[in-house]
């Protein structure tokens, strides 16, 4: 390793002409990647310190008999870990921008590093100073960042005011002609994952919305193909109670046969009187989004002739007689 990387003092001679300052978008896809893994680290120990502070509440809620005694304790540690995240993230942004490699690992992957205006390596005191001064470009609504895009040398609102600039990683290095004035394999292959994860994303939500969509539609149409057999037969069994007075069942001499009451959509349809005083028509039909068939169970009051509808097949717009 060369000493310019070791010592923040010393840097090798290079044309400023010849210099490639880090594009919007290499700068935008490391801090992309830099987010990632700050979130993924602290939404880990955020998982840890929530269990842990849950199962001390229920000890404590176990041993007192009061629910709330812990709980200013949670409040605490909520507050805590938002004040960890930025403790975090200013470790990371301010050790890693002033170490030896002058990245964190998202502009090492894409290539990149900070060095500050006469591309020296950052000291410590300076990497910090970077950090905060990077809260100007997120309280401009990221403005601040988005000047990377338009300034001369590519330099964003915080590297403006902290006196630093985001280069190709061989720039101020003793081999300069390696650097890359075009998206490298890197960038291009973050920019195909992102567009494959939001196209994934996309997908998913429409997926969500289609499914239960198709559902809806299917339990419909069954039901709009229901409704007119369904009714014969519910005027076929009305006619039989009051000439036979009793119910018919499925092989009711005279009532007609399985094959004569069939239904479009319809597993099977079973007849007879499930419970007394009522004449019932239970129809079974083939699973929605499952492996259970579902029931439509019409039955007939035979002393106040109302018809009443038990919809655990949850089927839409019931006829007017449905009670």
């Amino acid at each position: 390793m060369s000493e310019q990387w070791m010592n923040p003092t010393s840097v090798t001679a290079t044309n400023a002409d010849s210099v490639v300052q880090a594009g919007f978008l290499r700068r935008w896809a490391a801090l992309f990647l830099d987010q990632l893994i700050l979130g993924v680290a602290f939404y880990a120990v955020f998982f840890v310190v929530i269990l842990v502070t849950g199962l001390l509440n229920e000890l404590v809620t176990a041993q007192s008999g009061k629910a709330d005694d812990i709980s200013p304790a949670i409040v605490a540690v909520y507050l805590g870990m938002f004040t960890l995240y930025y403790l975090m993230a200013g470790a990371y942004f301010s050790l890693m921008e002033s170490s030896s490699h002058q990245a964190t690992v998202g502009k090492m992957a894409l290539g990149i590093k900070v060095v500050d205006a006469q591309g020296r390596r950052l000291t410590l005191a300076h990497a910090v100073g970077r950090w905060f001064a990077a809260a100007l470009s997120y309280l401009t609504l990221y403005i601040g960042f988005l000047l990377a895009a338009f300034s001369p040398d590519k330099r964003a609102l915080h590297d403006m005011v902290a006196g630093t600039q985001v280069v190709d990683q061989w720039a101020y290095t003793e081999h300069p002609e390696r650097q890359s004035r075009k998206p490298g394999g890197c960038v291009i292959a973050f920019f195909v994952a992102l567009v494959l994860m939001v196209g994934v994303f996309v997908l998913a939500i429409l997926a969500a919305i289609a499914v239960p969509a198709y559902q809806d539609y299917r339990t419909r149409a069954q039901s709009a193909a229901l409704w007119q057999p369904l009714d014969e037969v519910r005027e076929a069994v009305n006619t039989y109670q009051q000439n036979n007075g009793a119910c018919p069942t499925n092989t009711s001499e005279g009532f007609g046969t399985p094959e004569s009451y069939a239904m479009p959509g319809v597993n099977r349809i079973v007849i007879g009187e499930f419970e007394t005083g009522y004449c019932g028509i239970s129809v079974w039909m083939p699973p929605v989004g499952g492996t259970t068939e579902r029931q439509f169970l019409v039955e007939f009051d035979t002393s106040e002739h109302i018809w009443y509808c038990t919809n655990k097949a949850k089927l839409k717009k019931l006829p007017d007689w449905c009670h």
